[in-house]
C-alpha cells in the first residue's frame, strides 16, 4: 500500500514489518514503530475528528500526550474496546481497528457541520443549557444527543477479559521522565550506587532525543542514547519502566505509576497482565518531565494541517513522515526553525517563516537562511484559508509590541502550518506536592 507522505528512508520505524490497520472502516498500512497518528499522517489522512458544537473538521496537531483532536475508539471487541485513547500515544499493531468518536454519517461528511457554517447566531455560547432544560422529561433524550456530539467514546459492554496486577517498590532515587535530563540523572545516581527506578510514558526512552539530529558532547544524540540505555540496563540497581505513566505524587515521596504491558500487542492478550500498577516509595524523586510547546493563535488555526512545530519535527525525524508538501511556519523562538529545516531537508518546500521577533541571529536561524528559506521578521500569520485542509495563509507585519497588524497582508499558498509560541514546563506532578509554580518572564512560563 502506498503511504503518500512517507519518506523512502530515515526514522526509527521498522520497514521490514509492515502493519495493516483499519480506521473508519478503511484499511491502511504503517510500520512497526509507528503510532496510530504517524501512520494516519503517512497515509495522507487529514480529518480525524470533529469539534464539539460546530462540528468543524479536526486534524492531528501534536505528537505527544497533549493531542486534543485525534481521540479514537480503539478495538473491535465489545469486551476490550478502549474509549478515547490519543492516537499520538497509541502504538500501531497488526490489524488494529479504530474509529473516530464523532461525525455523522462519517467524519469526512458530517451533517452537523452545516450547523457550524451557520455559526454563533444559531448556537450561541451556553445555548444547550438554556434550550434543553424543558420539558424535564426529555432531558435523557437530549443528553444522548449532546454526548454524541461531544465526541466521547463508548465504554466496553462486556466484562473485561484481561487481568491486572500491582507491585510495591522501594528505591533511593525515582526518576520520572527518560529524556536527556532524566537519563543523565538516572545514570549518575546508578553509578553512585543508588537503587534507581526510571519511568517514561513513551514506548521508547529518550524523549526529545528520539527525533533529534543534534550532538551531545560531540556524539550523535542517537548514539549517546543507545550507550546510556545500555549502561542503565546492565546495572542491576536500575529498573527501566517504558510505557509507564506516573499519575500521582503523594506524601513521603510515594509515586503511583501505570505500566501498559500489553496494550501495544493487540486485543488478544496471551502475555500475562495487561497493565500493572507500581507503588513506588523513594528516598528522593527527580522530575524530568520536560515541557509542552505552546501553539500560536490566528484565524482558523484549527483547520487540519495546522500543527505544532515540534510535532512536525518529530514526525519527520522519528517516523519519516512529512505531513504535507508546502509549509508555512510562525514562531516566537529559534527552536521552531528545526521544523522548517527538517521539512526542507526532506525535499519539501518551505514557503515562509514568519518570526514575530524584530530580529534573530541564532544558529538555527542562520541554518534556515543558508538553505534559502524565506524569513520575515516582525511578521505573523493572521489567518488560514481552507476547510478540510489548509490551502493558504495570510501573513502581515506586526506592530512593535506584537499586539496589532501594522501593514498589508500577503497570501502564501501552502498545505501545512506549523506554529510555536515557546515552551511551558510540565509541572503536574510537582503541583501534586503543594509546591507553588513560579512565573518566569524570560520563558513566559511557570517553573
Amino acid at each position: 500500500m502506498k503511504q503518500v507522505n512517507r519518506l523512502d528512508d530515515g526514522g526509527r520505524i521498522n520497514r521490514q514489518t509492515p502493519l495493516n490497520f483499519t480506521f473508519n472502516d478503511k484499511t491502511y498500512q504503517g510500520f512497526e514503530g509507528d503510532t496510530l497518528a504517524s501512520a494516519l499522517l503517512a497515509n495522507g489522512v487529514d480529518v480525524v475528528g470533529r469539534s464539539f458544537k460546530y462540528s468543524r473538521p479536526r486534524g492531528v496537531i501534536t505528537a505527544d500526550a497533549q493531542e486534543p483532536n485525534a481521540i479514537f475508539q480503539v478495538g473491535s471487541n465489545d469486551a476490550s474496546t478502549i474509549p478515547n485513547p490519543r492516537a499520538t500515544q497509541t502504538e500501531l499493531y497488526a490489524n488494529l481497528v479504530c474509529s473516530s468518536t464523532n461525525g455523522w454519517p462519517n467524519v469526512d461528511f458530517d451533517l452537523m457541520g452545516t450547523v457550524g457554517k451557520v455559526g454563533g447566531s444559531a448556537m450561541p455560547p451556553g445555548f444547550y443549557y438554556k434550550t434543553f432544560m424543558f420539558p424535564q422529561s426529555m432531558w435523557m433524550s437530549y443528553e444522548k444527543m449532546i454526548r454524541k456530539g461531544a465526541g466521547l467514546g463508548c465504554s466496553p459492554l462486556q466484562p473485561d477479559p484481561d487481568s491486572y496486577d500491582k507491585l510495591n517498590h522501594h528505591c533511593d532515587v525515582m526518576v520520572v521522565g527518560a529524556g536527556p535530563a532524566g537519563l543523565s540523572a538516572a545514570l549518575a545516581a546508578a553509578r553512585a550506587g543508588a537503587r534507581v527506578i526510571i519511568a517514561d510514558e513513551q514506548n521508547e526512552m529518550g524523549g526529545s532525543l528520539l527525533c533529534s539530529t543534534e550532538l551531545i558532547d560531540g556524539t550523535a544524540a542517537a548514539v549517546w542514547l543507545v550507550s546510556t540505555l545500555t549502561a542503565l540496563a546492565e546495572n542491576d540497581n536500575v529498573l527501566l519502566l517504558p510505557r509507564s505513566t506516573a499519575f500521582g505524587y503523594y506524601d513521603q515521596n510515594y509515586i503511583g505509576i501505570n505500566e501498559r504491558r500489553s496494550d501495544h500487542i493487540g486485543e488478544t492478550n496471551s502475555h500475562g497482565t495487561r497493565q500493572r500498577l507500581h507503588k513506588v516509595r523513594a528516598k528522593q524523586v527527580i522530575l524530568a518531565t520536560g515541557a509542552h510547546e505552546r501553539p500560536l493563535v490566528f484565524g482558523n488555526n484549527d483547520v487540519p494541517g495546522c500543527m505544532l512545530a515540534s510535532a512536525v519535527t518529530t514526525y519527520i525525524n522519528r517516523y519519516a513522515v512529512v505531513p504535507g508538501n508546502r509549509l508555512a511556519l510562525m514562531t516566537t523562538n529559534d527552536n521552531a526553525y528545526k521544523a522548517a529545516i527538517a521539512w526542507h531537508d526532506a525535499g519539501k518546500s518551505v514557503v515562509l517563516i514568519a518570526d514575530t521577533r524584530p530580529s534573530a541571529d541564532g544558529f538555527l536561524v542562520k541554518e534556515a537562511m543558508k538553505r534559502g528559506i524565506k524569513v520575515e521578521f516582525g511578521h505573523g500569520i493572521i489567518d488560514v484559508k481552507g476547510s478540510k485542509r489548509v490551502k493558504s495563509v495570510e501573513v502581515a507585519p506586526l506592530s512593535a509590541d506584537g499586539k496589532s497588524v501594522s501593514g498589508q497582508a500577503v497570501s502564501y499558498i501552502c498545505d501545512t502550518v506549523a506554529s510555536s509560541g515557546g515552551w511551558s514546563p510540565v509541572l503536574h506532578l510537582s503541583s501534586h506536592t503543594g509546591s507553588k509554580p513560579i512565573w518566569r518572564d524570560d520563558i513566559q512560563g511557570f517553573v
